[in-house]
């Protein structure tokens, strides 16, 4: 990924490319594909269950997000859990399978051990922590995790150079989840910290090839809602932070990336079928890069920064029963330092249903800027749940 990255940088001097400024809805792709309130709400208080959120992004990619969960006790006082995350869209390509085991004592508090391991064994994880809690509408928990702790050991034999790779500081993380639900309101903090890990090559002699490697990243996430009488305040804040830096015998690269969405939310409550959502979106981005080559007299630098700013009205029609419907209007203003300037507006049709323990809502966004050389047509996401 950070070869790929580099060869990007170099093949367009001056310029940073980011995946996503491919799409030119990125932000109102973006308000489609998060889970709505509703279903939040729906998954949190589900011990097993599963949801997924799917649309198009653009003629050659699609959006997939995939959640499930599953929880068993094994023995009275002992439980195990597992979890899979599957995400895919311009910026991620998560696939993570996280298992755990867990003791009961008393009814909130339970300790854990887990484990999380992928198919590059640099991404496994190993962890230990605490739930304090109700239920999963109404908990604190937090862990401590070490990535890919077996890398020194199973490079042990290998002889010292250039390929034996291994971490004088291991990568090891914070990660901490509150989440509180009560009558008219829900509060969600999501939050994650490493240090500053050190990968480096073994020397082999005086003139051995070295290798370098370390980086960070955080991670904050606020979520919240709060009725009062017929009126519902919220938002959203997340925080991405993440910085890189790797040398060896040819050249020296780093990276510092920072990305922060805000989007307050405001609701009134007309009559009991006629409920108007207003959301406001900012988005903001920088990524800056430098690259030493040292058989280069010059350094090449690259600095990228965005600002996005989007509204969404989504006026949902309780039409009785288990059916909601939704009409609304998306507008989008990009703006970015590679000389990236545009505006988008469509308009959007929903559909919500819910029967026990299912719940589907279908969303429909129609072009809005005209005249319009195509299809009206632009995009549709899906979301669904499964309790069991």
């Amino acid at each position: 990924m950070i070869t790929l990255l580099i060869c990007i940088l170099m093949s367009v001097p001056g310029n940073v490319y980011v995946p996503e400024d491919s799409n030119t809805y990125y932000i109102m792709d973006w308000q489609l594909a998060d889970y709505f309130q509703s279903c939040e709400a729906q998954f949190d208080s589900a011990t097993n269950g599963i949801r997924t959120s799917q649309g198009c992004l653009d003629y050659g990619h699609w959006y997939m997000d995939v959640e499930g969960k599953y929880e068993a006790k094994i023995l009275p006082a002992m439980g195990f859990k597992y979890q899979v995350h599957l995400h895919d869209d311009h910026k991620d390509h998560i696939s993570s399978h996280y298992f755990e085991l867990f003791f009961q004592y008393r009814d909130t508090f339970r300790p854990f051990i887990s484990a999380a391991p992928t198919y590059n064994k640099g991404d496994n994880e190993f962890g230990f922590g605490f739930f304090v809690g109700e239920n999963y509408l109404h908990f604190f928990e937090t862990s401590f995790i070490i990535e890919d702790i077996d890398l020194n050991a199973s490079l042990k034999k290998k002889p010292s150079g250039y390929d034996k790779r291994t971490y004088r500081q291991f990568p090891v993380k914070i990660r901490s989840h509150f989440n509180k639900y009560w009558e008219t309101g829900h509060f969600v903090f999501k939050g994650e910290l490493t240090n500053r890990y050190l990968l480096q090559s073994d020397p082999s002699g005086m003139y051995s090839p070295y290798y370098q490697e370390k980086g960070l990243h955080r991670l904050f996430y606020l979520q919240f809602w709060q009725d009062i009488n017929k009126l519902r305040l919220g938002g959203i804040f997340d925080l991405k932070q993440s910085e890189y830096y790797q040398s060896d015998t040819a050249r020296i690269f780093d990276t510092n990336i920072l990305e922060i969405i805000a989007e307050p939310m405001i609701a009134y409550k007309i009559t009991e079928k006629w409920i108007p959502f207003l959301y406001l979106v900012y988005n903001y981005k920088t990524e800056n890069a430098s690259i030493h080559i040292f058989s280069s007299p010059e350094d090449s630098l690259f600095y990228y920064k965005r600002d996005i700013y989007a509204y969404l009205i989504d006026i949902e029609y309780h039409f009785g029963g288990n059916v909601i419907w939704h009409f609304g209007m998306q507008q989008q203003f990009y703006y970015n330092n590679q000389r990236i300037d545009f505006k988008e507006r469509r308009f959007i049709l929903g559909f919500e249903y819910h029967y026990k323990n299912f719940w589907v809502h279908i969303t429909e966004a129609l072009e809005g800027d005209y005249p319009t050389s195509g299809w009206i047509h632009n995009r549709t996401y899906v979301q669904v749940l499964l309790k069991f």
